[in-house]
């Protein structure tokens, strides 16, 4: 059987201009990805996929902007010329501090896909997302958004939900509905090996605001935002009967390879710095080499059957355990379920019972 194309996942640095109190990078070590390196795994992974396909690659941090902007264009540039513009997709995901108008340009010619950090309105985004000086940083980023719609370049927002977006769900909804902006949501997600428990939200509070979201989404007077993740991907997932997010993948690992500055190579980003999850490293062995190799081949084991609480769940064929990453920070291990395991069996119960409720039609007479 064909495997599917490997997304690549590239972490030029792994330091920050800002000092957001939930970010999962807790290596953020000094370095930058040569560009030779980047350029090898790229050709590698493009080599190893099917031509038919783009080749996707996600640049992805801490902040990735600070490997500057000549590092982007040396890449951009290169892989259009090796590759053509339409076989490498690049997507770049940035806190949005330090776009300007060099980046806008640069992101229209090369057909960058690129999505922001924002976690909503100020009051809701200022609360974590902070710079170094302790300052918010919602001015900067949202006039840089609006300053990039004046070119005509449309950006994704990624928001996290946190203990100060609860109960100001509406507050949330109604500013990327005024503002036009497709947004995707995470939970914080507790971590076994610090302590984050102050900033964590339970499994329970996750559901609700997810199924508040949804409503929102679902019953929009005017239909302004197409996707909201993972709201989209929950409807989806029940309308076909079958996964469209990486969450509910039966193993995400066979879909994507992170690779940190020192050529570090891991199943997620978020496992980056997890030695328990290393790979490989692409300095002294072949993409092809790592994809094939044992302990790869452990971690795409499918865990559904080994997780007793899964085995019997009516909705273990759609979520497939969830997502190992939130196992392992919350109980150190991936053949746990997923923290969020309630969350996805509340936020899948809904959505199923407002789809019957819309696809109802009335018997006759």
């Amino acid at each position: 059987m064909q495997e599917p194309n490997i997304d690549l996942i590239l972490m030029p640095t792994l330091i920050c201009n800002m000092a957001c109190d939930y970010c999962y990078v807790t290596h953020k070590k000094t370095g930058l990805m040569d560009l030779s390196l980047a350029k090898d795994v790229i050709k590698q992974v493009y080599s190893y996929n099917n031509p038919v396909k783009p080749t996707i690659i996600y640049w992805h941090g801490a902040e990735p902007l600070l490997a500057k902007i000549d590092y982007y264009k040396e890449i951009f540039s290169w892989t259009r010329e090796q590759f053509g513009i339409d076989n490498i997709n690049h997507r770049i995901q940035t806190n949005g501090t330090l776009l300007n108008e060099d980046w806008f340009d640069l992101f229209i010619q090369e057909h960058v896909t690129t999505g922001v950090s924002l976690d909503g309105p100020g009051v809701i985004h200022d609360a974590h997302r902070k710079n170094i000086d302790g300052s918010g940083s919602f001015d900067t980023v949202f006039n840089n958004i609006l300053k990039a719609r004046e070119k005509k370049l449309y950006f994704d927002a990624l928001v996290v939900i946190s203990r100060a977006t609860l109960g100001h769900e509406d507050k949330l909804f109604d500013f990327f509905y005024d503002n036009r902006i497709e947004f995707g949501f995470e939970p914080i997600v507790l971590n076994y090996s610090y302590h984050n428990h102050d900033l964590a939200i339970t499994p329970e509070e996750y559901a609700h605001s997810a199924i508040h979201l949804f409503d929102r989404w679902f019953f929009q007077p005017e239909p302004r935002l197409k996707k909201v993740l993972p709201l989209y991907d929950f409807t989806m997932s029940v309308l076909h009967g079958r996964n469209t997010r990486c969450t509910f993948s039966p193993s995400c690992g066979r879909h994507y390879l992170t690779i940190a500055p020192d050529g570090t190579a891991y199943p997620c980003v978020r496992f980056e710095g997890e030695t328990d999850f290393i790979l490989g490293n692409l300095n002294n062995e072949s993409i092809e080499h790592i994809l094939e190799a044992n302990r790869r081949m452990e971690f795409l084991k499918p865990r559904t059957e080994a997780i007793a609480g899964c085995r019997t769940c009516d909705w273990k064929n759609l979520c497939n355990s969830g997502c190992p990453h939130n196992a392992y920070s919350a109980f150190g291990s991936t053949l746990e379920q997923d923290l969020f395991c309630m969350s996805y069996k509340l936020i899948f119960d809904h959505v199923s019972k407002r789809l019957a409720d819309a696809l109802l039609v009335k018997e006759p007479g």
